[in-house]
């Protein structure tokens, strides 16, 4: 039977594709710009119909599904990352938070419980594949292990190098849903995120390898970045800011020594013009996140400078970047993988910053004891260097009392006797 035979007979509605699940399937939906919106949007149809479902996702659109608490019984919804509805969620009993490290995040879940369904937004078919075209983070693990393969084919969708492709042969059935590319808008820096990111800026050099997160600090990092040259790129996510250094010319990967003029990232995130970016320049290419955030990988990158966000540290260097005490508000991602490979490459620096204070100046992020059942998302055995607005404390090497006192000297100065103080209480210092 020819292809286009074979593709108009698997070809289906949403509705029909919906019916394809059964009470019991384990459901792995693909991430961010891919996730299958129209599928999880509507799958509040059928969950009266369903028991015991298990759906794994983690991107953080909006489903009615997740605020229902009629669910409950009938879907459980789990992921390695929260967003606001996976908190609602949470706090309803229907989704639950799966603690991981990214780059190997599905390779686990699926040795505990592998999934039956895979259901990703993709290309269109071409030369008998269809393609997922803006996230590798976990799918090529996902889709492996299902039985049934269910696919949203979004025609406005383009095809980029290293994207999973995904053969006709493996697809039960597929929709037609055309529709825009998910897109988020560009941050604008505030005066804050400028001050750390020219602390930041400063450490970097012409021919570093980075690692960039997405927001206001990120971005304004980013800014900063365009007098340097020979940057490379190895990258859990592709954003907006890393193709402007890209179209302007200062990042090549020209001195990379791994990957050498390629730029790595296992997902992207931003405006139109990254996705034109990431499918038009033939240096751009997705790899898995069993590669991408690999510390032992990230590690072989000379001169890797990793730079992430945290909600709060404590002043002996653990890191909280996922979690307000016990709440979890978002996940561990890979910060723990470049934390170790950035510290493990040869010149690299991993960066930890943020602004030194939160809830307007009544909460300092820099602590004596960390928050009562925070995670420890990057261990103290892994932090390096920590910026706030009032500048950079060097923990990598230093003990206790030493790191104590350079952090000590970034927190805003309106906590520093509180801290001084608590630091003796507890025996940090003495």
């Amino acid at each position: 039977m020819r292809y286009q035979d074979v593709y108009e007979m698997k070809k289906r509605t949403l509705d029909e594709c919906l019916a394809l699940i059964e009470s019991g399937d384990t459901i792995a939906v693909s991430g961010v710009a891919t996730e299958p919106t129209a599928f999880l949007t509507d799958l509040i149809k059928i969950v009266p119909e369903l028991h015991d479902v298990t759906v794994v996702k983690s991107k953080d659109n909006e489903y009615e599904y997740l605020r229902d608490p009629a669910t409950k019984g009938h879907v459980l919804t789990v992921g390695h990352f929260y967003a606001k509805n996976m908190r609602e969620g949470h706090a309803l009993g229907i989704a639950s938070y799966i603690p991981s490290d990214l780059h190997n995040y599905m390779a686990e879940r699926v040795s505990y419980k592998p999934n039956n369904v895979f259901v990703a937004q993709v290309t269109d078919m071409e030369d008998a594949s269809f393609q997922i075209p803006y996230c590798k983070m976990f799918e090529k693990e996902a889709f492996a292990c299902a039985d049934k393969v269910i696919l949203e084919v979004n025609p406005n969708f383009k095809r980029v190098k290293g994207g999973l492709e995904i053969p006709l042969s493996r697809v039960t059935g597929f929709f037609l849903s055309p529709k825009p590319i998910f897109t988020i808008p560009r941050s604008v820096p505030t005066e804050m995120d400028q001050k750390i990111g020219r602390y930041i800026a400063d450490l970097i050099h012409d021919g570093d390898c980075i690692q960039l997160g997405i927001g206001g600090l990120p971005d304004a990092v980013g800014g900063f970045l365009r007098d340097k040259n020979d940057l490379g790129i190895h990258t859990e996510v592709f954003t907006s800011t890393m193709a402007d250094l890209i179209k302007n010319g200062n990042v090549t990967g020209r001195k990379k020594n791994l990957n050498r003029f390629q730029h790595i990232a296992t997902f992207c995130l931003g405006d139109e013009q990254l996705y034109e970016t990431v499918a038009t320049d033939p240096n751009c290419r997705l790899v898995s996140c069993h590669y991408g955030n690999d510390p032992f990988v990230i590690s072989q990158n000379d001169h890797m400078i990793s730079i992430n966000t945290a909600m709060e540290i404590d002043i002996t260097g653990q890191i909280c970047s996922e979690s307000i005490g016990p709440v979890q508000f978002s996940g561990t991602g890979g910060a723990a993988d470049y934390a170790y490979g950035a510290m493990h490459s040869r010149g690299g620096r991993g960066i930890v910053a943020f602004t030194s204070t939160a809830k307007g100046g009544r909460i300092s992020k820099i602590k004596s004891i960390l928050t009562p059942g925070a995670a420890v998302s990057i261990s103290r055995n892994l932090a390096d260097t920590i910026i706030t607005e009032y500048g950079v404390a060097e923990l990598r090497g230093r003990s206790i009392r030493e790191r104590a006192e350079a952090l000590i000297s970034i927190a805003h100065p309106d906590f520093r006797e509180q801290l001084r103080a608590e630091a003796y209480q507890y025996g940090i210092l003495s």
